[in-house]
């Protein structure tokens, strides 16, 4: 499908809303003070949820760091303990190189649990795998030292080295307790509940090719392997989901769906503190696709009317002083 005929989520929205406004709006760029603070608050909630993320990477780096330091303990007091053991040369030499072997398996082990079950957080595969490589680097240039039996001051210097590397393990921890408690008060706040995925305003279009859609959701959430898109919406908080609100959300889970090859279940419409579970069911698809044809339709041939007759929605309209239809 042409890129001329790709519908945007946010203007399936404004269809919804009324086919003759969103004609209108093609034209004409409106600015009101609750266009203006509706801005305001996605900048906010988009600012929060970044923060999310460079902190739970963060959190991530604190992890490795808590691993690397407690490899380093471990290994340096058994240098220590070899080093002033009895034991003869080739039986020394099989202990510390045992000891490799553990921290070999445990860092092994750090990768191959995200790879099977496809999830690096904030991390790539590349990433991860260089922090646990240099780790195993430093265990290899300690034993190193050792076994070329490179005068250090043996026992003397190698207990400070451990005693610095318990000190800074135990404040890796301090500082990981303390930056946990802030990621749970800025999710709870942010009512974020799975893995972030991908953020509005920091992250490129999502376009569905199959069925010509395009978009940005506010936010995309993984729980488990399932990803379930959130839109939020400022403003009054309605007694239930509107119907213009429900095709925006149904446009992502499309668009989500087609690019990871796996059906969106469900989504999130969110209106202040409050979410509304949206089931993405076939009706909901179909009521999509079908609006998106009708948009195009009207983009080819023209003809847009009104879609209701309530005075009240005119009243919100954002373009009824240019509305030829207007019912005020």
């Amino acid at each position: 499908m042409s890129s001329e005929e790709t519908i945007a989520a946010s203007e399936l929205e404004r269809y919804g809303y009324c086919p003759l406004s969103w004609w209108l709006g093609s034209d004409t760029q409106v600015e009101n003070s609750e266009l203006l603070q509706g801005i305001q608050e996605h900048t906010l909630f988009s600012s929060n949820l970044d923060s999310i993320q460079t902190k739970e990477r963060r959190s991530t780096e604190l992890r490795l760091s808590f691993l690397i330091s407690a490899a380093m303990v471990i290994n340096l007091i058994a240098v220590i303990l070899v080093g002033i053991s009895d034991l003869p040369s080739g039986d020394k030499t099989s202990l510390l190189f045992s000891t490799s072997l553990v921290w070999i398996a445990i860092g092994g082990l750090l990768l191959y649990i995200p790879f099977r079950k496809r999830r690096w957080g904030p991390y790539t595969f590349a990433e991860g795998a260089s922090m646990v490589l240099s780790t195993l680097m430093m265990l290899v240039a300690l034993n190193t030292i050792f076994l070329l039996q490179i005068d250090f001051i043996v026992g003397g210097m190698y207990l400070v080295l451990a005693v610095l590397w318990f000190i800074i393990t135990l404040a890796i921890l301090l500082l990981h307790h303390f930056l946990t408690g802030e990621i749970l008060g800025l999710r709870k706040r942010e009512g974020v509940s799975g893995d972030l995925v991908y953020i509005g305003e920091k992250g490129n279009v999502l376009r569905s090719k199959t069925h010509g859609l395009s978009g940005s959701p506010d936010l995309v959430m993984r729980r488990g392997e399932e990803m379930i898109p959130v839109e939020v919406k400022t403003g009054r908080v309605p007694k239930g989901p509107l119907f213009s609100h429900l095709l925006q959300l149904g446009a992502y889970c499309v668009i989500i769906s087609d690019i990871c090859g796996r059906r969106v279940e469900r989504g999130l419409l969110r209106y202040g503190q409050k979410d509304f579970e949206i089931e993405f069911d076939e009706n909901l698809e179909q009521l999509v696709l079908i609006k998106a044809e009708e948009m195009r339709a009207i983009l080819r041939e023209g003809g847009a009317h009104r879609n209701h007759n309530r005075p009240n929605k005119c009243r919100n309209c954002s373009r009824r002083a240019i509305c030829p239809e207007s019912l005020l």
